[in-house]
């Protein structure tokens, strides 16, 4: 019965030395995706900042009040391609920016 004990005792340390190994893995797994996570935001920004024309806090401003545009279009009811047709044909494609803040009221 004792060597069933040291048997024992020697699958639960190998299944524990496993799952340490899996654990460092797993965390390692998690680092990646952390840093490809970061890797993708800092290439949409640099995407939206050159699209924009505005970095930093600007550019926040910009795609804040953009959003909020929208937002408020589509609260009143519009479709994303109404909105779209909204825009005039001879500026669709052309470089939008906001340079100053404005309010949008009801």
């Amino acid at each position: 019965m004792k060597n069933e004990t040291t048997a024992d005792v020697g699958v639960l340390s190998e299944n524990m030395a496993k799952v340490d190994k899996l654990e460092k893995s797993i965390q390692a797994a998690l680092k990646r995706k952390r840093k490809i996570i970061e890797e993708s935001k800092l290439y949409t920004y640099n995407q939206l900042s050159e699209l924009y024309g505005l970095d930093g806090q600007a550019l926040l401003d910009a795609v804040t009040a953009e959003h909020d545009l929208i937002q408020k279009f589509t609260s009143n009811g519009m479709t994303y391609d109404e909105i779209s047709g909204l825009a005039d044909d001879s500026k669709v494609g052309q470089q939008m920016t906001f340079s100053e803040h404005n309010s949008y009221s009801d």
